[in-house]
């Protein structure tokens, strides 16, 4: 779809109708529709989906100049108004990814698991409570604690979570040696 920038116009807050430049409106029609738009003159255009159950949410943050989307899931316990650059950021969570090929495929991928990572947050092992964010002082490693603590000290690692990570291979029922077996013809 081709579509002109004269002709894309969206409501504003208090200006009527404002203009949304070419590049961004690429980016917000290959985002899933539960991201909103924001704009400040710090950040520029920028998109976040929250999810007040779990206090996590989901930023989209371009860099036009570097041509990088900057992806990442914050923690807004701490923060329920999402007033910027409060939240706290879950680094192992958080990408660029690099407009060059088929970026839009690669935003449209990564901006719905940053929603499912959103829509999820881990419980304790031990008590079930919800986990939050906590950083050890010693190296600075994030991970989910439980908020009960110290009466409980339940805790889980944080897993990379990397854009432009291979797929993971698929199984294949000819490469698979447990099911490949066969009984010699008689």
């Amino acid at each position: 779809m081709v579509a002109l920038e004269s002709n894309l116009h969206t409501k504003g807050s208090s200006e009527g109708c404002t203009s949304l430049p070419s590049l961004f409106f690429a980016i917000e029609y290959n985002l899933p529709p539960n991201y909103r738009r924001h704009h400040d003159n710090q950040h520029g255009y920028y998109w976040i989906y929250r999810v007040p159950k779990t206090n996590l949410s989901a930023h989209i943050y371009p860099k036009v100049d570097h041509n990088i989307i900057n992806i990442s899931i914050f923690e807004d316990r701490k923060n329920p108004t999402l007033v910027p650059d409060q939240s706290e950021r879950i680094k192992k969570w958080s990408c660029d990814l690099r407009m060059t090929g088929r970026w839009k495929r690669r935003l449209r991928r990564t901006a719905g698991e940053a929603i499912v990572l959103a829509n999820q947050r881990p419980k304790c092992p031990n008590c079930r409570k919800p986990l939050i964010l906590r950083e050890r002082r010693t190296d600075h490693q994030q991970f989910f604690g439980c908020e009960d603590y110290p009466s409980c000290n339940g805790s889980i690692s944080i897993i990379d979570h990397d854009v432009d990570r291979k797929k993971a291979g698929s199984w294949n029922p000819q490469t698979d040696q447990t099911s490949s077996t066969r009984l010699p013809a008689v």
